[in-house]
């Protein structure tokens, strides 16, 4: 993302047409790196994003509706104070750097006129929002701060300075067209970077590609030719913002088309609402992608201790599967009493069972009598053990089913609020104990996706509670279908009384498919029957059902999104 000077420039000037002669009525601080200003601009109610997130700052206009905490920063309140009901009178970018200065009319506690400035400072690590009033700093969202080793201290009361800019010049000026004399192509982008302010390397590449296209050569030969080419492209560039995408994947957001950004690329009207969808799609995919990792470790944790248990258990009843043969010594050993030596620390007796002979170790301190004893307390507790054991193994099986289902069911998930679903059923199951990592805002609830084929409407489960509520709520004639041999959604075919065509049986089992573990291996398997032939059995785990009567089909995973509606 070009979030440069160049950028910045054009997006000011739409942050200023829309936020000019506003009014401030709420300021929140969703986050520590994050300001969000509700700003009245006459027609309608619009909110100005702040974020001096390190790894990526921007200004804009933002249409999620952030949480307040419940107790306000430092700075949050400082901006209250000074900002609360004041006149946005200006939005504008400082020179050419990453420095956004936005002017605001606000009344003091006398209700005199006061003006206040706010500088918001893109530049990576340094990134911060300043309050100043009369060139005095009020105060920082990074607090009080030395940055630039004491160069320039930010201090409550002393005056505001711009950081400094090193080496690097404004793009008028004309000494840097010795920095451009006789340079290769492929140097061009450094040292556009090294010696112009506020230039992003995409923005570098773009200027660089542009003009070896148009000169057809292979290196500048004329510094000041250049110059004034890079000029013309940063201030005289007709804006025709997009954004740059490779199928679901959205790669940049730029002013105009860049040639050096391969993609499909989608129009907007503004710079702003490109950015904000971009930043909002970003967020999104970040989200989804952090929450789906957390989901996956905490069930994949699960997964391992229950295999360990599941382990330890099926040792035990390895070594408890020798307890018929304890039987048989101990009553060899009372059969044949009389042929056993006392003192003897083991005997070789006749098997009468089968003919074979057995050697029988034995206790030499003990008599021919306690050891038999010994041998049948073995049987007795190896009997008690394995009747123990089974339970807790059927148990560990049925959670490893069941953990394994949930791990599925996270890889087939598509966004956000699906992930949520699933935390919020590991949540319910005593697996996730913090409650609250979970989403604390309530959302809207939704129940299954919704197709709606030929006038029937179908309905897919999104994770093994949706899944049980799915068979349960569903009419005894509904079709039902799941895809054999491997985990996936339920799905319902409501009939009401109506004939299912084989067309709608056909998209139903492709969506079921689809949304199956077995997606990625081509045709898949897909059982059906009339929903009165699917039982739950009783304590049975969450997703777990049985069936009989069906018939299947194999079909291709299909999506079939243009049927997908929402109730």
């Amino acid at each position: 993302m070009p979030q440069d000077a160049y950028t910045l420039r054009y997006l000011c000037a739409e942050l200023d047409g829309v936020f000019k002669g506003g009014k401030i009525n709420r300021i929140i601080q969703p986050s520590g790196d994050e300001l969000v200003l509700t700003v009245y601009t006459g027609k309608r109610t619009e909110k100005l994003l702040l974020n001096v997130n390190p790894a990526a700052p921007r200004i804009g206009i933002s249409k999620i509706d952030g949480e307040s905490p419940k107790t306000a920063p430092n700075f949050c309140m400082l901006m209250r104070k000074h900002l609360l009901s004041a006149t946005v009178t200006g939005i504008e970018l400082i020179g050419f750097d990453r420095i956004v200065k936005i002017d605001f009319l606000s009344s003091n506690e006398f209700f005199d006129a006061a003006k206040k400035t706010v500088y918001v400072e893109l530049m990576g690590r340094y990134s911060n929002i300043i309050l100043t009033e009369n060139g005095k700093i009020l105060g920082g969202n990074r607090g009080i701060n030395m940055f630039d080793n004491g160069v320039r201290p930010l201090i409550v009361g002393k005056p505001y300075v711009f950081p400094p800019v090193g080496d690097k010049k404004l793009p008028s000026d004309s000494t840097l067209i010795d920095a451009f004399n006789s340079i290769k192509k492929e140097d061009v982008a450094s040292a556009i970077c090294s010696n112009v302010q506020g230039i992003a390397i995409s923005t570098a590449n773009e200027i660089a590609s542009g003009y070896f296209k148009d000169k057809n050569t292979d290196k500048i030969d004329n510094g000041s030719d250049f110059l004034r080419y890079l000029n013309e492209y940063l201030f005289n560039t007709k804006p025709n913002p997009c954004v740059i995408k490779n199928g679901d994947e959205i790669k940049d957001v730029c002013v105009y088309p860049y040639g050096t950004v391969c993609g499909e690329v989608q129009y907007f009207d503004t710079l702003l609402s490109a950015e904000d969808y971009y930043f909002t799609e970003r967020d999104k995919l970040k989200k989804f992608i952090s929450k789906r990792e957390r989901l996956n470790s905490v069930t994949n944790t699960a997964i391992k201790k229950v295999k360990k248990r599941l382990t330890a258990i099926k040792a035990k009843e390895k070594d408890a599967l020798s307890a018929e043969e304890n039987r048989i010594k101990g009553e060899l050993i009372l059969s044949n009493i009389y042929r056993i030596p006392s003192g003897a620390d083991s005997c070789v007796l006749e098997n009468y069972y089968d003919g074979s002979t057995v050697e029988i170790a034995l206790d030499s301190r003990l008599s021919q009598a306690k050891n038999a004893e010994n041998y049948y307390k073995k049987y007795n507790k190896q009997k008690r053990t394995l009747t123990a054991l089974e339970p807790q193994r059927k148990q560990a099986e049925e959670e490893l089913a069941y953990f394994v289902s949930v791990a599925d069911e996270i890889s087939l998930c598509e966004d956000v609020s699906e992930l949520n679903l699933i935390e919020s059923e590991l949540l319910s199951a005593g697996i996730i104990a913090d409650k609250s990592r979970v989403v604390a805002k309530k959302q809207v609830e939704t129940f299954c996706r919704t197709y709606n084929v030929d006038g029937l409407r179908v309905r897919v489960g999104r994770n093994n509670v949706e899944n049980d509520r799915l068979v349960k709520t569903s009419a005894a004639s509904d079709i039902w279908l799941h895809a054999k041999d491997y985990h996936s959604s339920h799905a319902i075919i409501e009939c009401n009384g109506l004939a299912v065509s084989e067309r709608v049986l056909l998209v139903a089992a492709e969506i079921c498919a689809y949304y199956s573990k077995g997606r990625d291996g081509g045709k898949t398997e897909i059982v059906y029957t009339e929903r009165k032939n699917v039982k739950k059995p009783n304590k049975a785990k969450a997703g777990f059902v049985t069936y009989d009567n069906y018939k299947s089909m194999s079909v291709s995973p299909e999506k079939h999104s243009e049927f997908l509606k929402c109730d």
